[in-house]
């Protein structure tokens, strides 16, 4: 411990030293081999995961539709929000690409008009067809025209509110 000026100046040992096993190499090879075969089984619990998922996406679209409350729609927002975050990571790279044209609905539109529950519906509906016929969105041009047509509509839902 050093003092200058009244302040002292803590200096926390080093342990780390202690942790590393001396003379101990990591392969490299090893390492990302057993870090794919981690992303390779929690992309397939992702997957299992999503009827569920979806299941508990259309209850609180359906509680939202009835209250109209922000409370419930923030609940939604960060259930579709943590999904877009996994998609593409787990072989979903279209979850994420729907998931965040609905995300910029939520997030950009002008607050003081309400959503418009066909808008969010197209999104749900779209994010299970997605799953449901397992597109990983590459190659498949209905897929990505639905995905583009989504973000054109919250695109001009954007400007007509922000018009308001």
């Amino acid at each position: 411990m050093a003092e200058s000026s009244g302040a002292k100046i803590m200096q926390p040992p080093t342990k780390l030293a202690n942790k590393v096993k001396r003379g101990a190499s990591i392969d490299p090879a090893k390492a990302i081999e057993n870090a794919n075969a981690i992303v390779t089984n929690v992309a397939k619990e992702f997957a299992a995961s999503l009827t569920d998922e979806f299941a508990e996406l259309d209850r609180l679209f359906t509680i939202y539709k009835q209250s109209n409350s922000a409370e419930d729609l923030d609940v939604l927002f960060r259930r579709i929000h943590n999904l877009r975050g996994q998609g593409t990571t787990l072989g979903f790279p279209l979850i994420s690409r729907i998931g965040s044209s609905f995300c910029r609905y939520i997030i950009e539109r002008n607050q003081s008009i309400p959503t418009r529950p066909g808008i969010i519906d197209q999104h749900l509906a779209a994010l299970r067809c997605v799953y449901q016929q397992g597109i990983d969105g590459a190659d498949d041009g209905v897929s990505q025209q639905v995905a583009a047509a989504l973000e054109h509509v919250v695109s001009q839902e954007l400007q007509a509110k922000a018009k308001a």
